[in-house]
C-alpha cells in the first residue's frame, strides 16, 4: 500500500457548491458513465435530438439517424464533437449540437468514520472533498487531525492520500476532486494529556504540529508554580516507556502525557 502525502497548493479551484463556478463548466470536465442520464439536443432538430436518454451497460446511447454512439469515459463536449461530426455527414448541414447531465448515477464513493452521516454517495460531477464532507453532514467533535481518501492506483495497488483537517477548514482542500470508488476515511481524534502544574490538566485533542508549548496554552497555561525548564514528556518508544526532557518547542506525539513539574525555589 503506497501512501501519498499531498502538498496543496495555494491557488485553489472553486468547489462545484460555489456559485462562481457555473454547473456547465462542471459537467465539461465530467467523464460519463453508465446508468449516467443524458440529454442530448440538436438546436432546430427536435428529430434528432434525444431527452433524458440513459447510458445502458456497454456505454452507449440510441441517437437519432446515427444510431449507437459510445458515451462511457467521454465528456459532454467530446459526445457532442462526435455527434455533430456524425450528423454532418450526410443528415444535417453545420448541426449545433448540445449535451448535458441529467442525472448522474454512475460514480459512487463511500464516506466512513467521523462524519454524521456515514454512507455512500452518488457523484453529482466533479466533486471536491470540501462538498463531499459537506453532503455527509460535516465532521463531528471526534474528528481527528486529518482525512485519508483511499483509491484504487496502479496494477491493482491502494494509494492513500492523507489531508490535513486544516486545510479543509481554510478551503485548501477544495481542489481535491475524488474519483469513482474512492473510500472517504475520517478517523476518530487521536488525543495528548497534560498533567501537573497547569490550570486545567486533561485530555486534548492532538494535531499534527503540536507544539509543547501549545499543549501547555491549551491546558490553561502554568500555574504560578510551575518550573516550565523542567517539563518533561512521557512517551512509548517501541512499546517502551521513556521520560524525555521537553523543550517548549518540542513537537507533541499522539498519547504523549506533558508534565509540567513544580519550580525549584
Amino acid at each position: 500500500m503506497s501512501t501519498l502525502f499531498l502538498l496543496l497548493a495555494l491557488q485553489v479551484a472553486t468547489p462545484q457548491a460555489s456559485s462562481a463556478t457555473p454547473a456547465v463548466a462542471v459537467q465539461q470536465d465530467y467523464r460519463i458513465g453508465v446508468a449516467d442520464v443524458i440529454d442530448v439536443m440538436v438546436f432546430g432538430e427536435p428529430d434528432a435530438s434525444r431527452a433524458g436518454v440513459t447510458v445502458d451497460s456497454d456505454g452507449t446511447i440510441d441517437c437519432p439517424y446515427i444510431g449507437r454512439v459510445k458515451v462511457s469515459g467521454l465528456t459532454p463536449r467530446e459526445v457532442e464533437k462526435n455527434v455533430r461530426e456524425r450528423l454532418a455527414k450526410g443528415f444535417l448541414v453545420n448541426p449545433t449540437v448540445s449535451v448535458a447531465i441529467a442525472k448522474y448515477r454512475s460514480k459512487t464513493v463511500t464516506v466512513q468514520g467521523q462524519v454524521r452521516n456515514p454512507s455512500e454517495y452518488i457523484l453529482q460531477g466533479n466533486v471536491s472533498l470540501t462538498s463531499l464532507l459537506a453532503q455527509a453532514g460535516s465532521m463531528t467533535m471526534e474528528a481527528g487531525s486529518f482525512v485519508i481518501i483511499s483509491r484504487s492506483g496502479p496494477e491493482g495497488a491502494t494509494e492513500q492520500i492523507k489531508v490535513t483537517r486544516k486545510d479543509i477548514e481554510n478551503g485548501r482542500a477544495q481542489n481535491i476532486f475524488l474519483r469513482d470508488g474512492d473510500t472517504v476515511l475520517v478517523p476518530k481524534a487521536e488525543t495528548f494529556f497534560v498533567t501537573g502544574l497547569v490550570r486545567t490538566p486533561n485530555a486534548y485533542v492532538w494535531e499534527e504540529g503540536l507544539t509543547v508549548e501549545r499543549a501547555i496554552t491549551l491546558a490553561g497555561g502554568p500555574t504560578e508554580r510551575a518550573g516550565l525548564g523542567r517539563t518533561e514528556i512521557e512517551r512509548s518508544v517501541n512499546g517502551k516507556p521513556q521520560t524525555l526532557k521537553a523543550k517548549m518547542s518540542d513537537l507533541v506525539q499522539a498519547n504523549d502525557t506533558i508534565r509540567v513539574r513544580p519550580r525549584i525555589f
